[in-house]
């Protein structure tokens, strides 16, 4: 008879081990489904908890910041320029025409953005922003598209028409949402740029569907858009001046959006105020370096009179301690040969011309767009002459004493200020305000108005 072996028992340790290895593995599962169904829900919270208008808002801010970007970096571009070339402190980049990031166009190689029709549009102020030449990122609106960019006649830097200074007024006419004027090119408030955001494509008023393939990649239609009576794609402040942009985004009557370009615009207030500030800050440092040089003793060189420099002649006038700024110093520091020849100077040991003064340019090509506006005052004490200067009674600056020089700017017209003849030109109250053209050796600083708008640097 055969005996039967039975199995021996499983240890007891063992199958506790395997047990707890089977729960372990249970909640391991249980955990990452946990895991998966909180990351679904979180996602679904997500994706929930913004409406179409926050997502909408947030697409807003992501088009605004760019165009806010770009407007800071064509302001600063203005007043940044290299003014010891013949570039002109304000001068702006012409537009990008072939989407290579650079002003103008490589094909055909044109940089200039003047008059003449350009090759695909009306007009070659009108185009992208070309944001290598600004330094910026390759910036673009929540839709993916790279900005559009339009500069006024008057502040192009390629070629440059006229005088570019406090008077000078933008040319761009721009209409709000209705098509009502908001900045008018044909009078003293048109826009100096705009930058544009065209936003997804769309089917034009004029029936044309928006198509950005590569056969169009330059055309403005394709990118911007038109109302009844306004086109953002034609634009010509020559010929026609109020034919500019309109801001969108602009709805039906059924609330569906029919132009989608969003715009910022640069105001002539917005930038010659930052102009401004440089040019004056030029000029006093032109006469504190003078000053500064051993050869002038601390002394300043007479100005301009306001007689004189109204008719054009901008040499120094003799005994003349308020005046514009002179392009020769003879009467200073003449020894009566060169460009002095014949006039000998109060003292001819100091410096006759700003050649040598470091740091100097108002020589350059660009002061004679602002050699009308820029004024300056000297104390007596440190009117030319021999010997080390020191104060007595100086300039008085805001009711404070002991101050050398004042350099001053006149900000644009005020009312009742004409600058038109030589005779109006002569008359400092044409220039500047209140106290400022008493031409009392007292003079003051204000916050910038509507009847107050004269800049004011001194030493």
């Amino acid at each position: 008879m055969t005996t039967r072996k039975e199995p021996p028992p499983i240890p007891v340790a063992r199958s506790a081990l395997a047990g707890r290895r089977l729960q372990r593995n249970q909640r391991g599962v249980a955990l990452l489904i946990f895991l998966v169904l909180l990351v679904m829900g979180g996602l679904t919270y997500l994706v929930n908890s913004f409406s179409p208008a926050e997502i909408e808002a947030k697409r807003q801010r992501k088009t605004e910041a760019a165009l806010a970007q770009a407007k800071d970096a064509l302001i600063g571009y203005a007043v940044s320029v290299d003014i010891s070339t013949t570039r002109r402190p304000g001068d702006l980049p012409c537009p990008d025409r072939d989407n290579d990031g650079k002003a103008g166009t490589t094909i055909p190689l044109v940089t200039s953005c003047g008059n003449a029709a350009g090759t695909t549009f009306q007009d070659r102020r009108l185009g992208r922003l070309p944001w290598k030449d600004l330094g910026l990122p390759d910036l673009q609106d929540a839709s993916d598209e790279r900005l559009w960019y339009a500069v006024s006649n008057n502040f192009k830097e390629n070629t440059r028409t006229a005088l570019l200074n406090s008077d000078t007024t933008g040319t761009i006419t721009v209409r709000d949402t209705s098509g009502n004027i908001d900045f008018d090119g044909s009078g003293t408030t048109g826009a100096v740029a705009v930058i544009i955001a065209p936003g997804p494509p769309l089917m034009r008023q004029d029936g044309l569907q928006q198509n950005r393939s590569v056969g169009n990649i330059n055309d403005p239609q394709h990118y911007l858009d038109n109302i009844a009576v306004e086109d953002n794609a034609d634009f010509d402040e020559i010929v026609n001046k109020t034919n500019g942009f309109f801001i969108g985004p602009v709805r039906n009557s059924s609330g569906s959006v029919i132009a989608n370009d969003r715009i910022i615009v640069i105001t002539r207030d917005e930038i010659i105020a930052a102009i401004e500030k440089r040019v004056v800050a030029e000029v006093r440092n032109c006469l504190t370096n003078y000053a500064d040089l051993p050869i002038n003793a601390g002394r300043y060189p007479w100005a301009a009179s306001l007689a004189a420099s109204a008719s054009g002649n901008y040499g120094d006038t003799p005994n003349t301690r308020f005046g514009r700024v002179p392009n020769l110093l003879c009467n200073t520091a003449g020894d009566g040969t060169g460009a002095c020849l014949g006039t000998t100077g109060t003292n001819p040991a100091m410096l006759s011309t700003w050649g040598a003064v470091p740091n100097c340019h108002v020589t350059s090509a660009w002061f004679a767009s602002w050699r009308e506006q820029v004024f300056y005052a000297i104390a007596d004490a440190y009117k030319p002459g021999t010997g080390g200067p020191s104060c007595g009674t100086c300039l008085t600056i805001d009711a404070t004493g002991n101050k050398q020089v004042a350099t001053f700017i006149s900000g644009k017209r005020v009312s009742g200020q004409n600058r038109t003849t030589p005779a109006e030109k002569a008359q400092i109250a044409q220039y500047l305000e209140g106290e400022n053209n008493n031409l009392d050796d007292a003079f003051v600083t204000k916050p910038l108005s509507s009847t107050f708008n004269d800049r004011v640097l001194y030493r």
